[in-house]
């Protein structure tokens, strides 16, 4: 009697093993300290609570997203509950397209408060795509909508992003803030261009804002605004090996925007980067003076090892960011400029500013402990022209009266 109970539950056991069930999106299929969430099939099927899910269930293991699948992202994404955790990206996490859903929100992807986190692309094929045509559209018919950063990144520390492709974010790709710490990105692709008239606006590749030790090394970046934006409250950040295509630089700020800020950015390294089609290879924008903004320090920022290829300007100090000519006249920026440094820059500029290389309209009220070397950048025609304003006497480049901005 024993021994045919005990045959009847094996085959029981054997038969309930072999027969395929249905799976709801929320289903993860858990080996070891590898979960993998099963896809819903479908874009009207949300799959962020899959993969959430995934992750409550391996916070320190390898959460995957297999090559060829595509997973929808149909509502905000948390990195809540991770711990260490991997997540491996080899086929697709797609946002939808919902403009309704997605505005006012800050992000897409979501990591606050998390130490330990891996995100990456064992293969290379791995995407995640903002999805964000209809949201640029309709900014550019409504610039109050206010659009989600796709990955944004919050009070987080050892954090790893590699080897990922990321496609059409409807504002910022990413943003780095609020204390985070050791933050690094590798082999990483940013492309947003638009297939309508209306063009992908406000796509910075970075926001750096207060942070430490932020890397960025090897990216190659398509896009519609700042390529990298080293914002208030940054410090530490190195940027090597960086393409730049479309943009508006490599730049520091916007900084001391607000009434009474007094905004920082500090012992930050750019080096190596090649410029195309861009409105300036690098440069700082820095408010005017009180009693409607507030002032800034920037400390310790170098700037070497550039190649461009069309782009406006070489380098450029604008002191008069974000107003007219009578406001910056009569409240001049207080900005402190000191220890920033440019040099090794070549190629060509392009011809909407030719033959200025450089406008450095350094602050009025301020301070613009600037130097630039080996600064052999050419115009289409003629010689090169380093238009100044209050530039020291030791700048490096011989000066034209003229800068402005």
């Amino acid at each position: 009697m024993i021994l045919a109970a005990a045959l009847i539950f094996a085959v029981v056991a054997v038969n309930s093993a072999t027969v395929a069930t249905p799976q709801p999106p929320t289903r993860v299929v858990k080996r070891a300290s590898t979960c993998t969430p099963v896809a819903g099939q479908g874009s009207s099927i949300d799959d962020t609570p899959a993969i959430q899910s995934a992750i409550a269930s391996c916070p320190s293991g390898t959460i995957v997203i297999p090559k060829s699948t595509i997973y929808h992202i149909n509502t905000a994404f948390s990195f809540t509950g991770c711990s260490g955790c991997t997540l491996q990206i080899d086929g697709t996490l797609q946002a939808s397209s919902n403009t309704t859903y997605w505005g006012g929100r800050r992000s897409i992807f979501l990591m606050d408060g998390i130490t330990g986190a891996t995100v990456y692309s064992t293969t290379g094929t791995g995407v995640i795509d903002g999805n964000g045509q209809a949201a640029w559209d309709l900014f550019a018919a409504n610039s109050s909508y206010k659009r989600p950063t796709l990955f944004y990144i919050n009070n987080s520390r050892n954090v790893k992003v590699s080897n990922l492709h990321f496609k059409s974010a409807p504002n910022v790709f990413h943003s780095v803030t609020g204390g985070s710490s050791n933050v690094s990105y590798s082999n990483i692709t940013l492309y947003a261009v638009s297939a309508s008239a209306n063009v992908a606006h406000n796509t910075d590749g970075w926001d750096i804002g207060q942070s430490t030790h932020v890397t960025i090394d090897g990216a190659v970046v398509t896009n519609d605004d700042d390529c990298v934006a080293l914002k208030a409250g940054c410090s530490y950040a190195t940027v090597t090996n960086i393409s730049c295509t479309g943009s508006h630089g490599i730049s520091v700020g916007s900084l001391g925007g607000g009434v009474g800020s007094k905004d920082t950015v500090e012992h930050c390294l750019v080096r190596g980067a090649t410029m195309i089609n861009s409105a300036k290879a690098a440069g700082l924008k820095l408010y005017p003076g009180p009693p409607e903004h507030g002032t800034a320090v920037v400390s310790n920022v170098t700037f070497e090892n550039f190649v461009l290829q069309n782009t406006d300007y070489a380098f450029q100090v604008q002191s008069c960011y974000g107003e007219n000519t009578s406001y910056c006249e009569a409240n001049p920026s207080t900005a402190q400029i000191a220890d920033v440094i440019v040099r090794n820059f070549s190629g060509t500029t392009s011809t909407h500013y030719s033959p200025n290389v450089a406008n450095l309209d350094c602050p009025a009220a301020g301070t613009c402990g600037l130097t630039l070397s080996d600064i052999t950048v050419t115009p289409p025609k003629g010689s090169a022209v380093f238009q100044c304003a209050n530039t020291p006497s030791n700048l490096g480049v011989p000066c034209t009266d003229g800068a402005s901005g």
